[in-house]
C-alpha cells in the first residue's frame, strides 16, 4: 500500500518543483467538532488547549438559525437585533468565548432557517429549514449575528464585559445537497435546470451585504460543496456544475460568462473534498471533486473572476473547511490508524499544492458509537478516551517526499514552531544524520530539494518535535 501511495503521489507532487526555503502559509483547523463547540466551558477548554498544541488556528462553530431564532415570533420582534425577544444566542456565546480566550478564531456557519423564513409550499419530501429560504429574512439574521459579535456587544453573562469580535462567517452548508438546500431542480420541458445555485446566490449576496454592513471587514466564506452529485433531477448537484452556474458560466471547458445581474460576492470558495479511497483518489465524475480534484473548483473560481461574475474584484481564497477519514480502531470499517495518519499529512499537501490556504479537519475526538460506528464519525485525532493517535503527530508536523529524479527528492511540510529545521535520513543502527538544515521564521509550509540517491527512511526534526517517518523509494 505505501509503495502504491508513494507512486500515485509523484503525479502531483512533479507538477511544479519548488526550491527550498518559506512558502505562503497553511491554517489548519475543526470543523463544528463537539468537544470543542458544546459541552461546558470546563470541558471546552481542555480540547480547545489540544487543539492549539495541535497547530490549530481557527474553529467552525455551526449556528443553526432555526435554533437561535424563535419558533414564533413575538408582538415586536426585530430579526436584525441581536438583544430581540425570542432569540436565544446561549450555545453559541460560550464557545465562541472560549474559542477567543484561548487565541482562536471562529469562523460562525449559519445554515438551516426557521419555518417562517422558507418559502411557501414546502412539499412533503422537503426536509425542514431546507426550502427556498428568504434570502432578506437570512440577511437580517446574519445582521444580528455579526452586531452580537462586533466585539461591542455586552455579555449578557458579565455585563461590564462585551461579547468577542467574529471575523469569519460562512453563508450555509453543502447547498448543493437537498438535505441543506432545496430544490436542487426544477423541471423545464422535458428535461431539469439547476435551480439550488440560483437560490444559494440570492442567500449568499444578502449575507454577504448584512456582514459587511457591520464590519467592512468582516471575511465570508461561501457553503463548503458536498464533493459528489447526481444526474439531472436528483437529490445533489455536482459540486463544479453548481459553482459554474452559481458564477454565472457556461459549458463544462469553455466557461463563457451568461447573463448576470447580481454576481456571487465573497471572499473565499469552500470545499468538501471527502476522498472515498484516500486523498490521491480522483473522482470519477468530470464535475465532482475529491482531494486532488480541487483545481477544478479554483478553475471555475478564476473564469467567473476574468469574466467579472464574482465580485469584490481581486484575490479569492480556497478553504476546505470539512475533510476527515474515520479510522480503524474504533471503527472496523475505518482505515487502518497509521493509514488515517498517513492521508491526513498527504491531503494537507495536496490541497496546498492546489491553493487551498485553510483547511477544517472535522473532527479532533472521536465520537461515540451511537447507535453504531456506522452511524457516528471516528475520525478524530484522538480516541474516544482522549488517547491521541498517530493523526496527532501528522497533523502537527506534517511531512511528506517524492523523488523527482535518480538524484533529488522533493520535500514538503508545516513546521510546528519557527527555529532550525533539519531533515534527517536514518543511518545504519538506527542513528539519524542530517540530509539538509532550513531556517524558519514561523510555523509555516517549507519545500526544498534533497540530494539523494537509493532508498533512505527520513523525517523532519525542529527542536524537540519530529514528524512522522517517510519510507523513500530509490
Amino acid at each position: 500500500m505505501r509503495s502504491l501511495l508513494t507512486g500515485l503521489l509523484a503525479a502531483v507532487l512533479l507538477a511544479t518543483a519548488p526550491g527550498a526555503g518559506a512558502q505562503p502559509g497553511l491554517t489548519i483547523g475543526f470543523s463544528a467538532d463537539p468537544a470543542l463547540t458544546a459541552g461546558t466551558s470546563a470541558s471546552r477548554a481542555v480540547w480547545i488547549d489540544r487543539a492549539l498544541a495541535d497547530g490549530a488556528g481557527i474553529v467552525r462553530v455551526n449556528v443553526e438559525w432555526s435554533r437561535v431564532a424563535p419558533v414564533r415570533r413575538p408582538r415586536g420582534f426585530n430579526a436584525s437585533d441581536p438583544a430581540s425577544p425570542g432569540y436565544d444566542w446561549s450555545a453559541i456565546d460560550g464557545p465562541v468565548k472560549d474559542l477567543s480566550a484561548h487565541g482562536l478564531g471562529a469562523l460562525l456557519n449559519i445554515t438551516n432557517a426557521p419555518a417562517w423564513a422558507q418559502g411557501p409550499h414546502r412539499p412533503r419530501g422537503a426536509l425542514p429549514g431546507t426550502w427556498r429560504p428568504d434570502p432578506q429574512q437570512f440577511a437580517s439574521f446574519a445582521r444580528a449575528a455579526a452586531l452580537r459579535y462586533d466585539g461591542r456587544f455586552p455579555d449578557p453573562q458579565a455585563p461590564v464585559s462585551f461579547l468577542p469580535r467574529v471575523h469569519y462567517w460562512q453563508a450555509w452548508n453543502e447547498p448543493n445537497l437537498d438535505t441543506y438546500l432545496s430544490p436542487q431542480w426544477i423541471r423545464a420541458g422535458r428535461g431539469y435546470v439547476a435551480e439550488s445555485p440560483i437560490i444559494y446566490r440570492r442567500l449568499l449576496n444578502a449575507f454577504y451585504a448584512a456582514v459587511k454592513g457591520v464590519h467592512s471587514s468582516n471575511f465570508v466564506v461561501t457553503a463548503g460543496t458536498a464533493p459528489y452529485g447526481d444526474p439531472p433531477g436528483g437529490h445533489r448537484i455536482p459540486p463544479v456544475a453548481f459553482d459554474r452556474a452559481l458564477f454565472c458560466l457556461s459549458g463544462a471547458l469553455a466557461l463563457r460568462p451568461v447573463h448576470c445581474p447580481d454576481p456571487a460576492h465573497l471572499d473565499a470558495v469552500s470545499h468538501h473534498p471527502y476522498g472515498i479511497q484516500g486523498p490521491l483518489w480522483h473522482a470519477y465524475n468530470a464535475d465532482d471533486a475529491a482531494v486532488p480534484d480541487i483545481y477544478k473548483i479554483a478553475r471555475v473560481l478564476h473564469a467567473a473572476q476574468r469574466a467579472g461574475t464574482v465580485l469584490p474584484r481581486g484575490h479569492k481564497r480556497l478553504w476546505v473547511t470539512e475533510i476527515s477519514w474515520d479510522s480503524s480502531p474504533p471503527d472496523p470499517n475505518g482505515v487502518p490508524i497509521a493509514q488515517q495518519a498517513r492521508w491526513y499529512e498527504q491531503a494537507l499537501y495536496v490541497l496546498w499544492r492546489q491553493g487551498v490556504d485553510t483547511v477544517l479537519w472535522l473532527q479532533i475526538e472521536d465520537s461515540p458509537p451511537i447507535p453504531n460506528y456506522a452511524a457516528s464519525y471516528q475520525a478524530g485525532l484522538y480516541y474516544l478516551n482522549g488517547r491521541p493517535k498517530p493523526a496527532v503527530q501528522a497533523i502537527r508536523f506534517p511531512f511528506v517526499t517524492q523523488r523527482s529524479s535518480a538524484g533529488v527528492v522533493q520535500a514538503w511540510g508545516r513546521a510546528p514552531q519557527a527555529g532550525t529545521l533539519a531533515i534527517q535520513r536514518r543511518g545504519p543502527g538506527g542513528s539519524w544524520q542530517v540530509l539538509k538544515r532550513i531556517a524558519l521564521a514561523g510555523d509555516q509550509v517549507f519545500t526544498t530539494a534533497l540530494t539523494l540517491r537509493g532508498g533512505a527512511v527520513l523525517r523532519a526534526q525542529l527542536a524537540a518535535q519530529t514528524s512522522l517517518t517517510w519510507t523513500q523509494g530509490p
